[in-house]
């Protein structure tokens, strides 16, 4: 998720320039982990902030971020074993209501001892991978409501004037931003996303 979210088509004069002046590929960056459930409910975001963890983000700006949401810190604001263990304890585990399945793409460390032990011991639930390359077709989120997602950012970037000049500032429009366009994203959608799955409507709870 980048600060800079221009739309994939825009519209220009005929025979004029069609130059878009703000560009992902140099623009701040972080990454938002979403998770759904079989029900249509979204569960809170993690976003992994990019910068060093236990620094001065963390212990000056964190306090400052929308509460009712989860934050780590990493250098390259990529997953990795330490955050992936804190979304599924501190994340997923308070939300999960009945012995469930969890849904996951073939990453390693999704995949991993580790993960699976939190899963079975402390979840009371059951990992299940993906075959790799099927995401698309075998993923909720991917099947349906990620593209929503990506199209409500790409229009609140377009609609909401930003002044942020600080890291800081960018940081929250970032989150915020994200926060909207996942309210944005209805239970019914959700609900639908996991029926265009055939076979994942046989699994009595199962999240995402």
């Amino acid at each position: 998720m980048y600060y800079d979210m221009c739309p994939n088509t825009i519209c220009a004069i005929r025979g004029g320039g069609s130059y878009v002046a703000n560009s992902e590929r140099h623009s701040y960056r972080m990454t938002a982990l979403l998770t759904v459930r079989g029900d249509g409910k979204k569960l809170p975001i993690l976003f992994i902030i990019r910068g060093e963890p236990g620094g001065d983000i963390e212990t000056n700006e964190f306090p400052d971020y929308p509460p009712e949401h989860f934050y780590a810190m990493k250098k390259k604001a990529w997953m990795n074993g330490i955050v992936w263990k804190y979304f599924l304890r501190d994340v997923l585990k308070p939300d999960i209501e009945n012995p469930s399945v969890l849904l996951v793409d073939n990453f390693d460390l999704h995949v991993s001892e580790d993960s699976e032990s939190i899963v079975d011991e402390e979840l009371g639930s059951e990992l299940c991978a993906l075959p790799p390359n099927s995401t698309s077709h075998c993923q909720p989120l991917d099947v349906s409501p990620m593209g929503p997602f990506k199209q409500h950012l790409r229009d609140l970037w377009v609609l909401t004037k930003s002044t942020a000049t600080t890291a800081k500032e960018k940081k929250l429009v970032m989150i915020n931003r994200a926060i909207k366009a996942w309210d944005m994203i209805t239970d019914d959608e959700v609900h639908a996303s996991f029926v265009k799955v055939p076979w994942i409507t046989r699994i009595p709870y199962c999240l995402f």
